[in-house]
């Protein structure tokens, strides 16, 4: 009797470990997925030097080719996460029924003089991940976000 209840202790705790391992490892993957997509989503909005509705059929195309999942809601109001107010809400990409989205697109402008009337932009792109643990399912939604170099905006 002695012997079973050592075992099971045993099995007990690696069973534990191995769950934990699995949680971390999902973990990993899920974050580094919504970092390269944010990564990705970056560079597009660079390419084009600035964000334009015309980009958003490559980013949905993006998404469903890389099995980005993670979805969830766009803050209309960014200072209350504790950001600056110019940032202003641009758009929501990859909107679903329930009003979830895949990334969110903020932009800001400068007022700088010594570039002359142009003005230059800076967008913020927040992706998601979820914390999902196999078997267990999602259980939270983190925010990644990224924001790009000053553009002399010429997308609009």
């Amino acid at each position: 009797m002695r012997e079973s209840t050592g075992a099971m202790m045993l099995f007990g705790i690696c069973l534990t470990f191995i769950i934990m391992m699995t949680a971390y490892l999902a973990i990993s993957v899920n974050y580094a997925k919504a970092f390269r997509v944010k990564s990705h989503l970056v560079s597009m909005i660079e390419e084009h030097e600035g964000y334009s509705p015309t980009i958003d059929e490559d980013v949905v195309n993006y998404l469903e080719n890389q099995g980005y999942t993670a979805r969830g809601y766009c803050e209309e109001n960014l200072p209350s996460r504790g950001y600056d107010e110019s940032w202003e809400f641009q758009t929501c990409l990859d909107k679903d029924e329930m009003g979830k989205c895949s990334a969110c697109i903020y932009k800001t402008m400068s007022d700088t003089s010594k570039f002359g009337p142009t003005k230059r932009a800076r967008y913020k792109v927040m992706t998601f991940f979820k914390f999902d643990i196999p078997v267990v399912g999602s259980m939270l939604t983190f925010q990644v976000a990224g924001e790009s170099r000053y553009l002399f905006n010429f997308a609009g």
